[in-house]
């Protein structure tokens, strides 16, 4: 059985800090990021497309956004692709909310809201392959554990378990609402190959046996939500560990770059030039993981930090925002944002030698 396993879409996420143009460019740039997603379902003949949770942003959904929903998630069913989307905070199940509203499809398609845990079979050519079993949100503060609820896997074939959830004493838990609080321990002893997670929005794997993993989100929403974003291709056959690979789809990523050497930065030449070779230096790295789109579209924040001879100039705020500007058009990138994050003027230790005072 094979899974494409994303989470945390966030589909028209408000923006409401960028200035408009950009405020509109992001938020299509997720709905590119869900096509994507069929896409690559599509291509890799994916047996089902699990989402876990925070498909959309609020209860609030653009037209533009609905109809690329449902056209999507229709051109993966007519493929024979089962769709499972568990429902978490910021799209809970119940009848008044958005999720319960849209026009899905009749079937290959499942949306689940209820935190009783259901069982969906997985077929492949009129045979059963494997089991999704999958448990939602009904509220926007679900408070219970859905992972205890869970029942042992089916026996028959290899289970996948679908949950948006935060996992207790876990690497970035804390960064997140304690939402479905959810312990390592629940995952053990049930008999599931891969629990596919959603909430926390770091890729990483929580636990290895079975492998509990969360994908990170979609597309990366601000300067918190760095690096490459997408998607995992889940491989899963009977009495085998799974594996599973990232594959980034995100138009527009999100990158920080940290200016530390500016001592022998006289000119604001010598600090773009030194932008430069810190931006050249981070899209060969990504390039060289895998990780760039063809049409990679980036948006930076460059800090400045430690001793510099420019440093009056550059605490200023329209200073720095008049460079912003000019490293948008000279970098190709969609936008620019320069802080200060702790210049101070270059302090000549040599010349207070002997002097009766702490330098």
């Amino acid at each position: 059985m094979k899974i494409i396993h994303a989470a945390d879409i966030h589909l028209d996420t408000p923006y409401v800090r960028r200035d408009r143009k950009l405020r509109y460019r992001l938020q299509e740039a997720g709905r590119e990021a869900f096509t994507n997603l069929v896409n690559l379902s599509i291509r890799e003949d994916a047996d089902a497309l699990v989402i876990a949770g925070d498909l959309f942003d609020n209860d609030f959904l653009t037209v533009a956004t609905e109809l690329v929903l449902v056209r999507e998630i229709a051109r993966l069913v007519e493929k024979g692709i089962t769709v499972v989307y568990a429902t978490g905070n910021h799209d809970p199940g119940r009848a008044n909310y958005r999720a319960m509203q849209i026009d899905w499809p009749d079937s290959g398609f499942h949306l689940v809201n209820s935190r009783k845990p259901v069982k969906i079979p997985i077929e492949r050519d009129g045979w059963g392959i494997g089991w999704i079993v999958a448990a939602g949100h009904q509220t926007q503060r679900e408070t219970t554990n859905l992972a205890a609820q869970f029942p042992v896997a089916p026996q028959s074939a290899p289970s996948i378990a679908l949950l948006h959830a935060n996992v207790k004493a876990t690497q970035h838990a804390d960064e997140h609402e304690p939402y479905a609080p959810a312990a390592r321990n629940d995952f053990r002893h049930k008999g599931y190959a891969y629990w596919a997670l959603g909430h926390i929005h770091k890729r990483h794997c929580v636990c290895d046996d079975p492998p509990a993993v969360y994908p990170g989100n979609l597309q990366g929403r601000s300067f918190g939500e760095t690096g490459a974003k997408g998607a995992l291709v889940v491989d899963v056959e009977p009495g085998i560990n799974p594996e599973w690979r990232f594959e980034p789809l995100a138009p527009i990523r999100w990158e920080r770059l940290t200016l530390t050497d500016l001592v022998e930065a006289t000119t604001v030449i010598d600090v773009q030039n030194a932008a430069q070779a810190a931006f050249s230096e981070v899209t060969l790295e990504a390039e060289t993981a895998g990780e760039v789109l063809p049409d990679q579209e980036w948006i930076l924040q460059v800090e400045l930090k430690g001793p510099c001879p420019l440093v009056q100039t550059l605490r200023r705020r329209e200073e720095r925002q008049a460079l912003g500007d000019d490293l948008r058009e000279g970098l190709s990138v969609l936008d620019v944002d320069v802080r200060d994050a702790g210049l101070h003027h270059i302090i000549d230790l040599e010349a207070h030698s002997g002097h009766p005072h702490v330098l």
